[in-house]
């Protein structure tokens, strides 16, 4: 039941922030996995938003970003003619070798962070010494919510701009 009323919440959410909003919390809070919401999904013939659902589904399964990371390519790069950024870069850094979501060569790092993946503590913290480093190494690192990318790409898009050109 509680997968059915997942559903329900997301494909009637407002807007695309709501509706992966209500998926990602019922997945992090262990009412339900993505696995039973996309079986969910698969049962129901009609379903607003279906495909799109479906896709948000595969990528909190597969325990990435990757929809947010796919919302900035598609809503704050491309259309917006910024510089086209490598993705998942492997770096090494003091806490550990982690990948970069975004980076523009040696001046920027973009970095997708939904809530979904960094809750604790002890990742923020990881997070935040990744960016120092980077700091070190002379590149500022700019973290991005969910908001930044869905709701507000073209004022987004004009600060990364603004920082790039510096």
């Amino acid at each position: 039941a509680s997968g059915a009323a997942t559903l329900d919440v997301a494909c009637h959410a407002e807007s695309e922030l709501d509706a992966i909003a209500a998926l990602a919390n019922a997945c992090q809070s262990r009412r339900t996995t993505a696995q039973r919401l996309l079986h969910a999904l698969d049962s129901r013939r009609r379903l607003r938003r279906r495909r799109w659902l479906r896709a948000v589904l595969l990528d909190i399964a597969d325990g990435t970003c990757s929809v947010l990371q796919h919302g900035y390519l598609v809503r704050v790069e491309r259309p917006h003619g910024l510089p086209k950024a490598v993705r998942q870069k492997r770096a090494a850094s003091s806490v550990g070798v982690c990948y970069r979501d975004a980076e523009y060569g040696e001046q920027l790092i973009v970095e997708l962070d939904g809530r979904i993946y960094h809750d604790s503590s002890t990742s923020r913290d990881a997070d935040f010494e990744r960016d120092l480093d980077a700091a070190v190494d002379g590149r500022s690192t700019v973290r991005l919510s969910y908001g930044q990318v869905f709701d507000r790409p073209c004022q987004t898009a004009g600060k990364i701009a603004q920082v790039l050109q510096r």
